[in-house]
This record gives structure tokens, C-alpha cells and sequence, in this order.
């Protein structure tokens, strides 16, 4: 299957970590109050990053099919989620876009 060479080719679950840390280190200077909202009352060496999925999007919202790879970990604590970073991929393993949610 095509996903599962883009996978391997870029190394995705490598890429999601660096996604994510480069992701963290802008969101404590942007917004440390909100950081520490999240992060806070937590030791940041015991939060275990979960590679949670990988998927395929065709998006239909614009005038043209937006076609990107989305790539998620999930983040737990004390054996419980309590965040989720997404990444936006295009074909070529470059980042578009990203999210971070608190589930």
C-alpha cells in the first residue's frame, strides 16, 4: 500500500516526534501561560508520546480536493491521555500545518 511506503520512506514516527518538539517549544514561548495550564502540574520527562494514527485525506471543503497525510500522537500521563498533536503533511514528508488539542 502506498501509506505504508510513505511511512517507512520518511520515516514518519521520527518526524511526528521533531513536529511535535519544534511545535512545544514555540507553543511555551508564544503562550506560556496556556502551556503551563496544560503542562504544568506535570513531569514532562513522564509523558509518553503514543504514535496514534496515520491517515490519508481527501478534504473537499475548498474549491479543489485538498489531498495531505495526517499524522497524530497522542499524550499520556499517569496512563491517561490528556492532549493530541496532529500534523499536516504533503506527499513529499513537508509540513503544512499542525494542532494541538487538549481531549
Amino acid at each position: 500500500m502506498e501509506l505504508d511506503k510513505w511511512l517507512l520512506e520518511y520515516n514518519v514516527k521520527s518526524m511526528i516526534k521533531e513536529s511535535y518538539n519544534k511545535y512545544i517549544e514555540n507553543y511555551k514561548l508564544e503562550a506560556p501561560k496556556d502551556y503551563a495550564e496544560v503542562f504544568g502540574n506535570k513531569d514532562v520527562a513522564k509523558i509518553d508520546m503514543v504514535f496514534h494514527s496515520v491517515s490519508y485525506v481527501i478534504n473537499y471543503r475548498y474549491i479543489e480536493e485538498y489531498k495531505y497525510k495526517s499524522v497524530k500522537i497522542r499524550l499520556e500521563y499517569d496512563d491517561s491521555g490528556f492532549a493530541e498533536y496532529e500534523a499536516i503533511y504533503d506527499f513529499n514528508g513537508q509540513i503544512e500545518d499542525d494542532y494541538f488539542r487538549i481531549i
